[in-house]
């Protein structure tokens, strides 16, 4: 069992969970939430999340070099790098449910292309993948650090890239009002201003986003209800979202052990 949640030698609670997926999870089903934190069931490795975290490692040295000076990429080498990195990926892929594997490499390598071309031209990094480790809540009962990692820092704003498959900025409404993950990080690195670049297959999409204060202090009032009722400890399971597209056997892993041992089977 992972160590989500340890006494102080003053007593106090230190949650070592709170990161802005740990939050989102918690939204759609507490059970799942619980059996993340504590590290109870393992995700099986799939193919659609290793084709973003391959796009994410070739954007990563492309952004890297610049940064650096040591030289620009060209299109032709985030293509290299993509073979180099999927062909090390594809073996450890459990889950093919989206893709074959070459239409994933091709696909990679047109998504990779389209951020190349759009996306990349107009950025100016201070710092990539950036980790970081801030202070969100400390009372007298407990100590709560925000953690994260932003795949892009400039001076005055925030990105993150995504490679899914289809064009999610059309529901930019629905972040504006409650993304976690943008305010998390705006409120780590003390910059307002967060875009996410959506590489899908027809393009690239883009929303931007500015934080203040108020979603800050929304932040902390969500994060220190989770805190309280993690502390608690109620008898499992916990709460079950069950009423939506993620609770099922591709999205949950613990499905087959929650929801679908009591499903009828045909």
């Amino acid at each position: 069992m992972k160590y989500a949640l340890h006494r102080a030698g003053d007593g106090r609670w230190v949650h070592t969970w709170v990161r802005q997926s740990s939050i989102k999870t918690a939204d759609m089903c507490m059970e799942r939430f619980r059996n993340t934190i504590f590290g109870l069931v393992e995700e099986p490795t799939k193919d659609a999340a290793s084709l973003g975290t391959v796009c994410h490692a070739v954007a990563e040295d492309a952004l890297t070099a610049r940064m650096d000076e040591q030289g620009e990429m060209e299109e032709s080498d985030l293509h290299a790098a993509f073979d180099y990195y999927w062909a090390d990926t594809v073996p450890t892929i459990e889950r093919w449910e989206s893709y074959a594997p070459d239409e994933a490499a091709q696909l990679g390598k047109e998504k990779l292309s389209s951020w190349y071309a759009e996306v990349y031209p107009q950025l100016w990094p201070k710092a990539v993948e950036h980790y970081f480790e801030v202070p969100l809540i400390e009372d007298d009962e407990r100590i709560v650090n925000l953690t994260g990692t932003v795949d892009l820092v400039e001076s005055d704003r925030l990105w993150d890239w995504k490679f899914p498959k289809r064009d999610y900025s059309r529901n930019a409404w629905e972040y504006e009002r409650w993304d976690v993950q943008s305010i998390a990080y705006c409120y780590a690195l003390g910059i307002p201003n967060f875009s996410y670049a959506i590489m899908h297959p027809a393009g690239v999409g883009r929303m931007d986003l500015v934080r203040d204060q108020t979603h800050f202090d929304w932040l902390r009032t969500k994060v220190l209800a989770l805190c309280r009722y993690v502390e608690a400890m109620p008898t499992p399971p916990w709460v079950l979202g069950d009423n939506g597209w993620w609770c099922s056997e591709k999205w949950c892993a613990d499905w087959a052990h929650c929801k679908g041992s009591n499903e009828r089977k045909p």
